[in-house]
């Protein structure tokens, strides 16, 4: 009645890892996967320098400042576009909810004035 299919990665192999070399250390691509996926190949100079490289107590004060300066930016900038988007779905809610009621009252309003007629049908003979 009940079963339970497993139809495995298409092309894998029994017993062959997907992120491992035959020795168990990872390849690039488990690596990848395993680091949470931050590949800053394709990234922007500023966000490498910001997100990758030295530690605090290795940078100069203008790097640190460079540093932070970068990060605020990305913060406001989330903090804003979050705004951003908050604000519409506010307002699309809004109109749902609005012609929602409006049409439950309409249907309401017509389904009541059937129901009462029926009644009223039923018990004036």
């Amino acid at each position: 009645m009940y079963e339970i299919y497993h139809h495995g990665v298409k092309g894998m192999k029994w017993g062959v890892r997907r992120y491992q070399n035959k020795d168990g250390t990872l390849t690039a691509a488990g690596k990848k996967k395993r680091s949470g996926g931050s590949d800053l190949s394709d990234a922007h100079d500023d966000y490498k320098r910001a997100h990758a490289g030295k530690k605090v107590h290795q940078m100069s004060d203008k790097e640190l400042r460079d540093v932070n300066n970068r990060l605020n930016m990305e913060k406001q900038y989330a903090q804003l576009s979050a705004k951003q988007r908050s604000a519409g779905s506010k307002f699309v809610a809004g109109v749902i909810v609005a012609v929602g009621s409006q049409l439950a009252n309409e249907y309401g309003k017509k389904y009541a004035k059937a129901g009462i007629d029926a009644v009223i049908k039923k018990y004036s003979k």
